[in-house]
This record gives structure tokens, C-alpha cells and sequence, in this order.
């Protein structure tokens, strides 16, 4: 049975065609909510506005490969989950679970000269809220998630410090993108 109710399935089938109406119509209906959503991962209202722009685009980019069996808010906040990530990786907030603490101060003098007050609060919760949701997670899975979102690691990297197989950590990680989703929507 579809997940996606017959309104959505018609306003997507015509969003996949280039009707931009219907592209229209789904920005509408999910544009406030998917921001919020967003700010719950990076709360800044500017930087939140702009990723759900881009969440929007990869969505009618790629609707040809949406499953219907699926439902569509799933998928698009799936999409927006990821540019929420590589917005913190590209970012490179520093973590103070990693730093010692000359580090870290050396870290904040740094980060300081580089960003506004309103900024460095702005990282340093949205750090907060991911390190926070991570913490609530199985070990097995809190290992990898704060080694790729919040060090930033490749996954080879991964891979050789955790020692483990390659494919193992593409797993561990998907699974906690799963879990970090689950934990953001309680």
C-alpha cells in the first residue's frame, strides 16, 4: 500500500513532469514545517531558509527516483537531513569532546577572529543539539556518528580507527542518520 495519500501522488507525478505549479504546491505545503525541521539541527533561521532552498531543488532534481511506496515528507526530510549535515561538516564546528582543553581555546580564539558572537553561539548550539542526540545513541552507532558528523572523518578513516570492514560503517552510519532522525522528531 502507498504511503504517499493520492492528492501528493498526483501533485508529485505533475512536480516530476516540470509543472511548475505543482512544484509550487509542494513548496507550499511542506516548506514551513521542513524549516523548522531544520532549525531543530542548525538553529539559524537565515541558514535553515537556505537549506530547505537546496533541499527543495535536490527533491525536483531527483524525483524521478522518489519511491511512491514511501512517503514523500519522509524522503524530503531525508534530503534535508543530509544538507544539514554537510552544512555542519563544511562548517567544521569543532567538537569539545575531542579537543583538550589548550585546544579548545585555541579553537575559540581562532573561531572568534573568523565568525560574529551571534555565530559562535549559533555552531556552538547547533554542535550542542548533535552531540546531545548523539549521546542518546547505542554506543555501536555513537562511535561512528561523532567520528563523520562531528570530526568530520572519512569513512576509510572509519573504518581503519574503528577497525572494522568499510561497508560496516557505511551501515553503522546510515543507521545513525536513521537513528539522529528519530531522536530530532521525538
Amino acid at each position: 500500500m502507498s504511503h504517499t495519500d493520492n492528492t501528493d501522488s498526483h501533485i508529485i507525478n505533475q512536480a516530476a513532469k516540470g509543472d511548475r505549479a505543482a512544484c509550487n504546491a509542494l513548496v507550499n505545503k511542506y516548506r514551513e514545517s521542513l524549516i523548522n525541521y531544520i532549525m531543530n539541527i542548525i538553529p539559524n533561521r537565515e541558514d535553515a531558509e537556505d537549506i530547505c532552498q537546496e533541499s527543495f531543488h535536490k527533491c525536483f532534481n531527483n524525483l524521478s527516483k522518489y519511491n511512491h511506496n514511501y512517503a514523500f515528507s519522509t524522503w524530503l526530510y531525508t534530503i534535508a537531513q543530509n544538507n544539514s549535515f554537510d552544512f555542519l561538516r563544511k562548517n567544521r564546528i569543532p567538537s569539545a569532546t575531542t579537543l583538550t582543553e589548550s585546544e579548545l581555546n585555541r579553537e575559540k580564539k581562532a573561531f572568534n577572529t573568523a565568525l560574529s558572537p551571534e555565530e559562535v553561539m549559533i555552531n556552538s548550539q547547533a554542535v550542542e543539539n548533535i552531540l546531545k542526540a548523539i549521546q542518546k545513541m547505542p554506543k555501536i552507532y555513537r562511535e561512528v556518528a561523532e567520528l563523520r558528523f562531528i570530526n568530520d572523518y572519512p569513512l576509510e578513516e572509519i573504518s581503519k580507527e574503528l577497525e572494522l570492514p568499510l561497508n560496516t560503517i557505511k551501515t553503522r552510519i546510515r543507521r545513525s542518520k536513521k537513528l539522529l532522525n528519530e531522536i530530532w522528531k521525538s
